[in-house]
């Protein structure tokens, strides 16, 4: 009877005194760093603003929408300034002038566009050692912003696409050893063929000859990837102070880990991921493989998602995690969304640059006239 008491008892205590002490904390930077009554970790989610222990099952929180590191915790991004203009009149066509067939083309698109531009070196290598699918990439310099540019090239077809999607779960990630972390194989190989084949030269003859100049590094899909690992690797192996060097991405992969991630945000701050709508490259490879949430395939800031399309005037928001929910936002996916950026068809651009676009026209002034 004595015995029967004592469970009973045990049970009351237990209903306000429960040994998931995790429920009790309400800052997820608290959250993260804490364990319940069982020593499994505090995980917390973003939609409920709730922790709650990694053993614990809450309906309303969705898997991608937990974080059990301080560095995926949500930050107050109301004073966050995304410069749209810049990205629609700047980055828009340096990337989109990456599929012009051949460097004649290239520089009249540009010229197109920029009143003080010089195109400096174009590089075409493999991407891999299938030596099937090419990796493109050029260096200019924006002479009224002091700013040498380092742009590379999105997928180009259906093959390369699905050689990318292969990488991602067939080939290991290689510890980048330049900051920490690791990086898919396949971006990073490409990475070091061409800055091996000529934009290493290109970087340091700048860095040598113009005082404070800026490196920006831009690209679309697999050119974002590269330009990422890019941005990563300059700034660190040069030294740059954060004002000097900006990346601003479209439609870009998953690449790295949490770790990569959060070493490529100390060292380059000024970082955009640009998201159109139901672009499903985004969401890949998936950030819960293989197994740990925050150990996987993670994104670095600073998403900027436009989930009702680009036309001028089109609201976005902007994340206020570093890797946030966009994988599930795309289902049903729309794979145009991820060849057109702000109503620009990227592969086809080259043809008329800034002279002759309708849809582009407006945000697509001549630099030099803003």
């Amino acid at each position: 009877m004595k015995l029967l008491i004592l469970l009973l008892l045990s049970f009351e205590l237990c209903k306000f005194a429960p040994l998931d002490s995790c429920t009790r904390i309400e800052s997820c930077e608290t959250c993260v760093n804490a364990t319940d009554g069982f020593g499994y970790k505090c995980q917390w989610c973003s939609t409920s603003n709730s922790c709650a222990s990694e053993q614990s099952t809450v309906e309303k929180c969705h898997v991608d929408d937990w974080t059990l590191d301080k560095y995926n915790c949500p930050a107050d991004v109301s004073n966050v300034r995304y410069d749209e203009s810049f990205t629609r009149k700047t980055v828009l066509p340096l990337i989109a002038a990456t599929h012009a067939p051949d460097n004649q083309q290239l520089s009249a698109s540009l010229e197109s566009c920029f009143d003080q531009i010089q195109v400096i070196n174009s590089y075409e290598i493999f991407c891999d050692k299938t030596e099937i699918t090419t990796c493109f990439a050029y260096s200019a310099y924006l002479k009224n912003q002091n700013a040498m540019v380092l742009v590379f090239r999105g997928t180009t077809t259906l093959f390369q696409l699905i050689d990318e999607g292969i990488s991602f779960f067939l080939h290991p990630k290689i510890p980048f050893n330049v900051t920490k972390g690791v990086v898919d194989g396949y971006y990073l190989n490409a990475f070091y063929e061409l800055w091996n084949k000529g934009i290493q030269k290109d970087v340091e003859k700048f860095l040598e000859e113009e005082k404070d100049v800026k490196i920006w590094f831009f690209g679309h899909s697999l050119g974002g990837g590269l330009a990422s690992i890019a941005s990563s690797y300059v700034a660190k192996t040069y030294g740059l102070a954060g004002s000097r060097t900006k990346l601003v991405t479209f439609g870009m992969p998953r690449i790295g880990d949490i770790d990569f991630a959060e070493a490529h945000d100390e060292l380059v701050p000024d970082s955009w991921r640009v998201e159109h709508s139901k672009d499903p490259i985004p969401a890949l490879p998936p950030r819960t493989f293989p197994d740990d949430i925050d150990k996987g395939s993670f994104h670095h800031n600073t998403e900027i998602w436009y989930p009702h399309g680009m036309a001028h005037g089109a609201n976005f928001d902007i994340g206020s995690r570093p890797d946030t929910t966009v994988g599930r936002s795309v289902f049903p996916f729309n794979i145009e969304d991820h060849f057109t950026y702000f109503n620009v068809y990227l592969e086809s651009w080259y043809r008329t640059g800034c002279r002759n676009e309708p849809d582009a026209a407006p945000l697509l002034m001549r630099i030099g006239k803003l």
